[in-house]
């Protein structure tokens, strides 16, 4: 036994606990280490599935990965969806579908490198093939979407087809059972001078739904009285209507500072040609102008199709649609403005499905290519043309 002050014997268990400590000393300095200058690990940590908080923002976390798909760089067009889940856990999973030819390679890396880093719990993983190459993107354990992209030596070019509904700005809530009832990539017509033109720009921001300006060219004057047959009647007196005011882009910029283009739409069947001076701001703004230009030069983009709502003919809506999607299938492209109705957007969740099915492809303005057409290629005009009633 040692006594109090000498120094104990050298020993098996101090052989033994030294090297222990040792490990024990080390592991917390790295540990400090660790936490001092943290790293995202391969496979993240899995939050519980049972806690309130994980349930509120899941929605929000695939939100993410689906806005950073679609501004991309491959333009993808509306995705195929599904309900997965159930309960609180009841999600969507989307499968985006692109053709790409193998030399345009990079701009699939790049698409999948602008979702990496959007969320800690993403992992992403790929099955690459000959014919095909499927990306998963999944959250804590969830597949949340596909990215899938179809090897072509010459990629089909599918017809593309834009939904505009509009006017919107003077009912909130209305704007916000538009971009809640129909999960597509629809753009907002928001017409400027309406009460709540900025709180829907802000709740199409919110949605990641594009937003225009919407115009409405004056009414045509009535024509002027016939000339009396006798000279001395005096003249009729007619009041013309007082003219409006011209329309005013950098307001209306003002209030929906992040719209990718302009229309310009008329009272009657005719198309109206477009106001010089807000034809002239929007080029130089380089905005993208939805009307008939009514000058020389080749029109970026088509004459917009109206489709009207007839309360007598509810289907008629749906009849209109398959127009326009009819004309995106003969020329390419089409744009078809509709109004903020419930008639509406019932025949766009029965169509869009079938339009998935068939190739079409919904896509926003800004993934609309802007090919001038040749001289003398037609372009499709709208049959009618109704006034636009506000909402």
């Amino acid at each position: 036994m040692a006594l109090r002050g000498d120094r104990p014997p050298i020993g098996l268990a101090w052989v033994i606990s030294w090297p222990l400590s040792a490990v024990l000393a080390a592991t917390v300095f790295l540990s400090a280490q660790h936490i001092n200058t943290p790293q995202r690990s391969a496979e993240p940590t899995p939050v519980p599935l049972t806690t309130s908080d994980w349930n509120a923002q899941l929605p929000g976390r695939i939100g993410a990965i689906d806005t950073a798909l679609r501004k991309g760089p491959l333009r993808l067009a509306a995705p195929i969806e599904e309900d997965r889940g159930a309960g609180p856990l009841r999600f969507k999973h989307r499968l985006y579908e692109v053709q790409l030819a193998r030399a345009d390679q990079a701009r699939a890396d790049a698409a999948v490198a602008a979702v990496d880093g959007v969320d800690r719990g993403l992992v992403i993983a790929s099955e690459p093939g000959a014919e095909q190459t499927e990306v998963r993107f999944g959250l804590d354990g969830l597949l949340v979407a596909t990215l899938r992209v179809l090897w072509r030596e010459s990629p089909e070019s599918r017809p593309q087809l834009t939904i505009v509904v509009a006017p919107l700005g003077e009912d909130l809530r209305l704007a916000r059972h538009i971009v809640e009832s129909v999960d597509a990539p629809l753009v907002l017509g928001i017409a400027p001078q309406r009460p709540f033109a900025a709180q829907v720009a802000e709740l199409g921001k919110m949605f990641d739904r594009e937003s225009v300006l919407v115009f409405e060219a004056p009414p045509p004057l009535p024509p002027p009285p016939p000339t009396p047959s006798d000279p001395l009647t005096p003249m009729p007196t007619v009041r013309r209507p007082r003219a409006p005011a011209p329309p005013d882009l950098p307001d209306g910029l003002s209030k929906v500072p992040d719209a990718v283009g302009v229309a310009w739409l008329g009272p009657n069947s005719t198309p109206p040609r477009a106001d010089r001076g807000l034809l002239a701001a929007v080029d130089q703004r380089q905005l993208r102008f939805l009307g008939d230009r009514g000058d020389k030069k080749p029109a970026p983009l088509p004459i917009p199709r109206l489709v009207i709502e007839d309360a007598q003919r509810p289907e008629g809506v749906a009849e209109q649609l398959e127009k326009a999607a009819g004309s995106a299938r003969q020329h390419g492209r089409a744009i078809a403005v509709g109004p903020p109705t419930e008639a509406m957007l019932s025949a766009l969740r029965t169509l869009l499905p079938v339009w998935r099915g068939a190739r079409l492809e919904v896509v926003p303005l800004s993934a609309m290519e802007l090919v001038a057409a040749p001289a003398g290629t037609p372009q499709p005009t709208p049959a009618q043309t109704p006034r636009l009633s506000g909402r």
